[in-house]
């Protein structure tokens, strides 16, 4: 029977498709190179990621330059973890005022105490604009590529900076679009300490396929479902890294990034699991804090042993 959660999820998407009318994902154009492919040819470069401000960074990559940007938001010192977080899917997480409402927001600035590490948000392309931007520019299967492996692009960067300036552990987190960003890193370089995905996988070609989130696909694009798993999807990579370094936290009744099609990408790891869905479990604030902090203090810990 279907429960609450995955009603919400349902209603959810159905009315952003209502919403978007012709602005779908990929409506326009479907020729992209594979995505780890593209990955893998994007480089950043960062300087101060230990002074406050908004920093606009171009990433190169194989499909055109792309402006990303990130945030040095707290930084403890050379002593602490650095977390390295990736926001969701049309968040603007730059967006501190009194009624914005985004996961960068929720999680680590209005936890009301300290969080014990250096904290630093990325902001993926397309995302310093309005949701009709963002869903326009997505009409092409190459730009929703592209802004992905710029988002990686520059976590690669700011984990590198910050591994210079610290020997203390490196996380990357993200919730959504930013889990799916920091999975592609780990399949893609692998140099985080430890990677901390919420309600994300490594079959992101099947979401658009498979779940209530083919209702946000354009019709050519939902009659190629071969083509967008060839280009999107990276599970091979992501399950091939044998490093015991990723704590990933899913949502049992999630409709868009499906338990039973996400979790075989996570088979010898035990990810912590909400039975939530995507949606309520996105605002299950605390549940999540306590989840990135968990790893956090391990990864101290074992540092220190």
């Amino acid at each position: 029977m279907t429960n609450i959660h995955e009603l919400i999820d349902v209603a959810t998407i159905r009315t952003s498709a209502l919403l978007l009318r012709e602005t779908k994902f990929f409506a326009r154009s479907l020729d992209s190179r594979p995505l780890v492919a593209v990955v893998n040819g994007s480089e950043a470069s960062v300087d101060e990621i230990h002074r406050p401000g908004e920093r606009t960074v171009t990433v190169d990559t194989p499909v055109g330059t792309f402006e990303a940007a990130y945030m040095p938001w707290q930084w403890l010192g050379p002593g602490y973890p650095t977390v390295v977080y990736h926001h969701g899917s049309g968040e603007r997480p730059f967006d501190f005022g009194r009624f914005s409402s985004n996961s960068f927001r929720r999680l680590f600035v209005a936890a009301g105490e300290t969080i014990p590490a250096n904290l630093v948000a990325v902001r993926a392309p397309f995302h310093d604009g309005s949701n009709v931007d963002y869903a326009r520019a997505m009409g092409d299967l190459e730009n929703f590529v592209g802004m992905l492996a710029a988002s990686v692009g520059l976590i690669d960067a700011l984990v590198s900076r910050a591994s210079d300036r610290t020997g203390s552990p490196v996380l990357a987190s993200g919730i959504s679009l930013g889990g799916w960003a920091v999975n592609l890193h780990r399949a893609c370089f692998d140099t985080v300490d430890r990677y901390v995905p919420i309600l994300a996988g490594a079959a992101l070609g099947e979401m658009f396929v498979s779940s209530v989130y083919r209702k946000m696909t354009a019709g050519p694009a939902r009659r190629r479902p071969d083509l967008l798993r060839e280009v999107l999807d990276f599970e091979p990579e992501f399950t091939a890294v044998g490093a015991d370094d990723c704590a990933p936290l899913l949502a049992r009744y999630d409709r868009i990034i499906e338990y039973d099609r996400q979790r075989p990408a996570y088979e010898g790891m035990s990810p912590s699991v909400l039975n939530r869905g995507h949606v309520t479990g996105s605002l299950a604030t605390d549940r999540l804090r306590e989840h990135v902090l968990g790893v956090l203090s391990a990864a101290d810990t074992d540092r220190t042993d």
